[in-house]
């Protein structure tokens, strides 16, 4: 018993009449049919095996499509393709296939005001043992719905053409005395099953609409109670039973379509045969109800627990086996990985439907979007389940989880929503169509109703930008309509939840605006926002924090082309760029293992160098002096940070390195390693090592003591298994110079940790880095004093 509206709804549109996806047209006679093909002349119908023959020696191995290629494999489509172009088709009567296409439209549940029309696609000759494997035949034009199959009598047999729809398999047969004709919507799978004697020959044409079969008078009675339902569903707080709590009424309802649609064929009028009937019912309910209606597309990946094989298969097979290919020249190729046959579904687990395109209400054109879609706001007559996946993934069991299949689908939809919410659904799939609409709103003098349509994207907003996979893309646009807008609380809810990594310098222009629009305060609390790690997320694309710093020389040349306030918002940039770029240089010298010390410290060399400069560029005396200070605070712990500021900062301008700051910082690092040059080299009998202090405990006070004694190499040390991982531990973090082995004999096992000769080599090699560091800076910076 359905206990909600969507579901109500949903078996209301099930009730429909089932309209059939193919369809065999009565029998024609051989003198319906004239077939001529050049080199052969007049062929016989029922065609007699010595025709059959050269038919085929005619023939060529007969192509498909595998997305923007055209392939020969006779393991996937083993058949021969006489070409189009030496054959002549005439139907008797005068009336063409005219009769028999339009027994096709009403079998397949078009409406009278639509017509078919036929254009012969190829003349196939299957010999013994050929075949088609199960595939998909590509709509060749966006207006084609159908295909066409005409089976010339002959004697063969097997050959049969299977149709596959919703789950269930229609064989069709041909004759040996009469011509059979067979139709089916473009998007059925189907497939041609081994000839096991004689010849089958077939004519196949694409079958093309004209006229929208969606427009049609629909039952009143029907569509009142479709409208009450949509009522109910918009107007009614949704029940989350495990967290025992109501939310808001649903945005939308999507409306799951049986047919399979390509971004081309995405539209009303291509609707196919009980999609076209229920969504014209939807449509007219979403009309009486106050909604609006498009069409969409949908991305859907369902988890299963499921029973099958233990190891994930290693190649792309159907539910019956065969991999899945393209009927004729193009293919939409399936593209499942697992045998789908192999597993049984047993529970639901989870489920998540995207939205990736979807058309404008009239159908007229259409857009790529991302919109997630909550269970709760989704009904079908068909579940996914029953459906082909275009591709699977099983995951054995692994211990503590597993033993699931996932499946991904594409289907369409009918997306409704009352036109109140217009905006808010538009804006929450195409955030950079929403800032474009509030702009155009907020020109055309309507600025008060676009701050109100702004006010509904609150809920949404954060996510919807963190969603984004280029997020300086949209800002852009954002900053364009806080402008447009003229609102300062309005223009804060629509740029907090960007980062300072969107920032780009075409952009700081419109951010210098608005500093001064809504003074210098505002612009504050936004770039703290910006700079704000504590929800920190890592865009797709785009740089990390260390690479985006390296933008400030720009983004401050920048701003001060904007005069005063560009200048305000360059220093406090620059301000909190400082901030950060100290916190990050703490936590690397901080960091256990010298490893990544070494390489998180070498990676701000250029930030620090940029920042530097930055600071140059907006003549802040006092943020320079800050540089060098901190810098000498931290003395060596920072070399391998400064060095590589300093070669960054060799490859700009004569006149910058020439910055007093930049010579400083030389200054200072030459001191320090000239004082670590002079210092005597460790003796052959010195092998003290320093523990670092990061823990007091007993053992590591018992390891350090150890470590630190020149004359000491080895220690035989009974711990038991604990203390022996925190000793460990404390050896391989701090990557010191000490093997550790456990000797297992008696009770506790004794742990023998030994000094190495890697003592010695690490200190020969960071002598010989310091020797070279030393020589560049002399080169580079010193002789460039002028």
């Amino acid at each position: 018993m359905p206990s909600t509206a969507r579901e109500r709804l949903a078996d209301l549109l099930a009730a429909q009449d089932e309209l059939a996806a193919s369809v065999q047209l009565r029998a024609k006679t051989p003198d319906d049919l004239q077939l001529e093909v050049e080199g052969i002349g007049r062929v016989t119908v029922p065609v007699p095996t010595s025709q059959a023959r050269q038919l085929r020696d005619l023939g060529r191995p007969a192509h498909f499509g595998r997305g923007d290629e055209t392939l020969t494999d006779s393991t996937v489509r083993d058949t021969w393709e006489i070409p189009t172009e030496l054959v002549r088709v005439r139907w008797a009567g005068g009336a063409g296939l005219g009769p028999e296409l339009e027994a096709v439209r009403e079998e397949l549940g078009l409406p009278e005001h639509c017509r078919l029309t036929a254009e012969l696609h190829s003349l196939l000759v299957y010999e013994k043992g050929q075949f088609f494997l199960p595939h998909q035949d590509s709509e060749k034009d966006d207006a084609m719905v159908a295909t066409l199959v005409v089976t010339l009598p002959s004697a063969h047999t097997g050959g049969e053409l299977v149709v596959h729809h919703l789950g269930e398999a229609t064989i069709y047969r041909g004759s040996k005395t009469r011509v059979g004709l067979v139709a089916f919507y473009a998007d059925c799978r189907h497939e041609v099953r081994p000839v096991t004697s004689g010849h089958r020959i077939t004519l196949t044409y694409n079958v093309f609409l004209h006229g929208d079969p969606a427009d049609r008078v629909p039952d009143e009675a029907t569509v009142a109670e479709l409208s009450r339902h949509l009522g109910e569903h918009f107007t009614t707080g949704v029940r989350h039973p495990y967290r025992h709590t109501t939310s808001g009424p649903p945005h939308r309802l999507a409306f799951m379509l049986d047919h399979e649609y390509t971004e081309h064929s995405l539209s009303w009028p291509l609707l196919k045969g009980t999609d076209a009937h229920r969504a014209s019912l939807l449509r007219a309910a979403a009309d009486v109800a106050g909604s609006e209606s498009v069409l969409a597309l949908a991305d859907i990946n369902e988890t299963w627990d499921a029973y099958g094989p233990e190891a994930q298969c290693d190649y792309r097979r159907s539910s019956h086996g065969y991999r899945h290919w393209d009927d004729d020249e193009d293919v939409d190729a399936a593209d499942g990985e697992v045998d789908e046959a192999s597993y049984q579904l047993n529970e639901l687990i989870d489920s998540s439907i995207r939205l990736t395109r979807w058309t404008d209400p009239e159908g007229t054109s259409a857009q790529d979007i991302s919109l997630v879609v909550a269970n709760d706001e989704v009904c079908a007559v068909t579940p996914s389940s029953d459906l082909q996946p275009y591709t699977s993934q099983y995951e054995g069991y692994m211990g503590n989880y597993g033993n699931t299949l996932d499946r991904w689908y594409r289907r369409a939809a009918v997306v409704v929503w009352p036109r109140s919410l217009s905006f808010t659904n538009r804006a929450e799939a195409s955030p950079s169509w929403a800032m474009d609409d509030l702009s155009g709103q907020a020109r055309d003098g309507d600025p008060v109703s676009a701050r109100a349509s702004a006010a509904t994207l609150a809920p949404f907003w954060n996510s919807a930008v963190r969603g984004q996979e280029r997020p300086e893309q949209l800002l852009a646009k954002t900053l364009a309509a806080a402008l447009t807008l003229d609102d300062a609380d309005t223009a804060t809810m629509l740029l907090r939840p960007f980062k300072i990594e969107n920032l780009r310098r075409h952009q700081v222009a419109a951010l210098a605006d608005l500093t001064g629009r809504y003074g210098a305060d505002w612009s504050d609390e936004l770039l703290r926002a910006w700079f704000d790690d504590r929800h920190a997320y890592l865009p797709a694309h785009g740089p990390s924090r260390p690479q985006w710093l390296t933008s400030l020389p720009d983004l401050c040349d920048a701003l001060l082309a904007q005069g005063g306030p560009g200048v305000s918002t360059a220093r406090l940039l620059l301000e909190l760029s400082w901030s950060c770029l100290t916190t990050l240089i703490s936590s690397a010298v901080t960091s256990p293992s010298p490893t990544a010390q070494q390489e998180q410290l070498d990676s701000l060399g250029e930030p620090l160098a940029a920042i530097t400069r930055a600071a140059g560029i907006t003549q802040s005396a006092e943020l320079r002096d800050r540089i060098v200070g901190y810098c000498r605070q931290q003395g060596d712990a920072v070399t391998s940070c400064v060095i590589p500021a300093l070669r960054a900062a060799a490859a700009i301008p004569s006149q910058t390195r020439r910055d007093d700051v930049f010579r400083q910082l030389t200054t200072d690092q030459t001191t320090r390693l000239r004082a670590r040059l002079t210092r005597p080299a460790r003796g052959a009998d010195d092998w003290s090592i320093e523990l670092p202090s990061d823990c007091a405990c007993e053992l590591c006070g018992t390891l350090g003591s150890f470590l630190a004694d020149p004359a000491r190499r080895t220690l035989e040390w009974p711990l038991a298994k604990d203390r022996r991982l925190h000793v460990h531990s404390r050896i391989d973090r701090a990557e010191l110079p000490v093997s550790h082995l456990t000797r297992r004999r008696g009770s506790p096992y004794t742990l023998v940790l030994t000094k190495t000769a890697k003592l010695f080599e690490r200190e020969a090699q960071q002598r010989l880095q310091d020797q070279a560091d030393m020589d560049w800076l002399l080169e580079n910076w010193f002789s460039a004093r002028e």
